[in-house]
């Protein structure tokens, strides 16, 4: 019983193994070729600058090598499929190519393009260039132009500033000469007034003494024979209008005090107001009655008490 079941089951691995190398027998393999299209269509996918450029004709020949790539018992279709794909990478391949060459020839006119523009912007920078050159050597020789009419105009003011100058200089000389002589002259002059009215220098000014011969005894009022004095000093007073006088009235100590000075203040006043008669201002005069306070000597004696019997008139000094 089990070597008939043994021999069963031989018998039927036996018919399944047949079978299957039935099978295998009637079964269709890849086409002749296929593998060949499929390397050029992975040599063409693999070049990234050619897949790029005609992706749709790649992708039908990609369609194509698939279906050429499936086993196919009719041998004549299946090597027409193999041509077909073979055809389909070719067309691929060229309009990838075809479209490299369009770019690559665009590059080279962009190229010549950008080349030429290069060179005419060059140009165009040289003329400029050229231009802004020629301008600024114009424009220096302009400038020293320029400066060369300036310095010639500096020195034709400096030469007639000098000249100027010399001329003033001259003018000065002689001026300064004319005041020098005019100051002389005037100096003379204020010599001999001074001298006519027997004025001295002192430092309150020049000091005119006109004696009690100007009055009667005890009177303030100017006798008829004193005016010849009083004329000189009206004279110089009229002949130096800036100058202006203090009259002082003096007396000996005959008498008492409060009379002499009421006295020399009269005496003062009488000769102020001759002065003023003979045109000098009241403002440039001014009086003052002294009476015994001031004695110029002693009044122990008659002599003395005359001297001391006196109007003295201060004219004051210019700053001259």
């Amino acid at each position: 019983m089990n070597a008939i079941k043994h021999y069963a089951k031989t018998v039927l691995s036996l018919s399944v193994v047949s079978l299957f190398l039935a099978g295998c027998a009637t079964a269709p393999s890849r086409p002749e070729g296929a593998a060949n299209v499929r390397q050029q269509l992975t040599t063409l996918q693999s070049n990234r600058q050619l897949a790029v450029l005609a992706p749709l004709a790649i992708k039908d020949a990609e369609l194509a090598v698939i279906a050429a790539e499936k086993p196919e018992k009719n041998t004549l279709l299946a090597n027409h499929r193999v041509i077909m794909a073979e055809r389909k990478v070719t067309m691929g391949r060229t309009e990838a190519q075809t479209r490299q060459l369009e770019l690559e020839r665009g590059g080279l006119s962009q190229q010549r393009d950008a080349v030429r523009l290069d060179a005419r912007t060059r140009e165009a920078a040289n003329a400029r260039t050229d231009a802004n050159d020629a301008r600024s050597d114009a424009e220096f020789s302009r400038t020293q132009a320029s400066n060369a009419r300036a310095e010639a105009t500096k020195a034709r003011e400096a030469e007639s500033a000098a000249a100027g100058r010399e001329n003033a200089a001259v003018f000065a000389a002689v001026s300064a000469q004319r005041q020098a002589d005019a100051a002389a002259e005037t100096a003379t002059a204020l010599r001999e007034k001074i001298a006519e009215l027997n004025a001295r220098p002192t430092d309150r000014g020049l000091v005119v003494t006109l004696g009690d011969v100007l009055f009667d005894t005890g009177q303030a009022s100017l006798k008829n024979s004193s005016s010849i004095h009083l004329d000189k000093l009206a004279l110089f007073l009229n002949a130096y209008p800036l100058r202006t006088a203090q009259i002082e009235g003096h007396t000996d100590n005959v008498g008492s005090e409060a009379a002499n000075i009421l006295l020399s203040q009269r005496r003062a006043d009488s000769v102020k107001t001759f002065l003023m008669a003979q045109g000098i201002a009241s403002s440039r005069l001014s009086v003052a009655g002294k009476g015994e306070t001031s004695p110029l000597v002693s009044n122990l004696l008659a002599d003395g008490r005359q001297q001391n019997r006196r109007v003295e008139v201060v004219i004051a000094n210019l700053d001259e």
